[in-house]
């Protein structure tokens, strides 16, 4: 268990990749921040950590084991295809980039994109394409081609990304993908991530395949949880607009002049003398049971106002 984190091979590209990404995200969450742009520090700390990760997936024990262990390479594929992805996406790196630049990334929200980005597609496509590398003679190859393994560990970061970047993100899935509808895909995502690692430990390996399946499946956990927050915030900010646009309308009722009664003589000639009839009662009218800010709550709901009002 102790060479879990003792042992080590390290390379140049597997310190300085990683070293770089943290090192240039680093410096436009400080540019932003000295152009008045908030950003949270707990983005820029899972950030860092996701590149820690990184550096000890490449140069550490699921790198120097991997051939007298075969759990370590199951550990690495899951590392690459589950943790990174979740960490990066969890930096929001195109919301920051967008708010250096002051526009949109074009790109990101092109065909291509949205078709490779679309909910529930991404999963499956990232099941799919896992599952071919590890079972066919790619991962075969990896076994002793670097370059190979290399391949395949991007192979698998990227269709972890195309995943979680749309999943965490505000707007780069379509409108109708609430944060409600991302949670249900969180589910099925944890779903489709089992896949691979069912069919390499049936089919490649059995250590190396319940390795990626532990490891997929665990950070299903923390994916799910982080859209279940999203909603949370979303409805906690949508409930926000609703409360000050009634507090709006209140204030604005309260500071509108209240009708004055006159003292107009053919108003005001039958109304209590006479012959008792009961026409002085006339003038206490009773307030309508509709009127504004009164009666059944969602006719005050600007969300529901338009629905249930004639």
């Amino acid at each position: 268990m102790g060479e879990l984190f003792t042992a080590w091979a390290p390379s140049v590209l597997g310190i300085g990749l990683p070293v770089l990404v943290a090192v240039v995200y680093a410096s436009g969450v400080f540019a932003a921040r000295r152009r008045g742009i908030p950003w949270p520090t707990w983005r820029l700390v899972i950030w860092l950590l996701t590149c820690g990760i990184a550096v000890w997936t490449l140069c550490g024990a699921p790198t120097a084991l991997r051939h007298s262990n075969p759990f370590m390479d199951g550990v690495a594929i899951g590392t690459f295809a589950a943790v990174l992805p979740l960490g990066f996406a969890l930096g929001d790196p195109f919301r920051l980039v967008e708010s250096l630049r002051g526009r949109r990334i074009g790109w990101a929200r092109g065909r291509i994109a949205r078709f490779l980005m679309f909910p529930g597609l991404a999963s499956l496509l990232a099941a799919i394409v896992l599952t071919y590398a590890v079972t066919s003679e790619w991962y075969q190859a990896a076994l002793t081609d670097q370059l190979a393994w290399a391949l395949l560990l991007l192979t698998a970061l990227v269709t972890g990304l195309l995943v979680n970047l749309p999943l965490l993100s505000e707007d780069l899935m379509p409108a109708w993908a609430t944060p409600a509808v991302k949670t249900l895909i969180a589910f099925a995502d944890g779903i489709f991530d089992a896949i691979p690692g069912i069919v390499m430990l049936n089919l490649v390996d059995l250590y190396s395949g319940t390795a990626l399946l532990a490891v997929a499946e665990a950070i299903g956990i923390p994916m799910i949880a982080a859209t279940v927050v999203m909603w949370v915030r979303s409805d906690a900010e949508e409930q926000k607009l609703v409360d000050a646009e009634l507090d709006a309308r209140e204030a604005a009722a309260a500071a509108a002049p209240a009708a004055v009664p006159t003292d107009d003589p053919s108003t005001s000639a039958g109304t209590g003398t006479g012959s008792g009839t009961g026409t002085g009662s006339g003038t206490d009218t009773a307030e309508p049971a509709n009127a504004e800010g009164e009666g059944l709550w969602w006719l005050d709901d600007p969300r529901f106002a338009d629905r249930f009002r004639d």
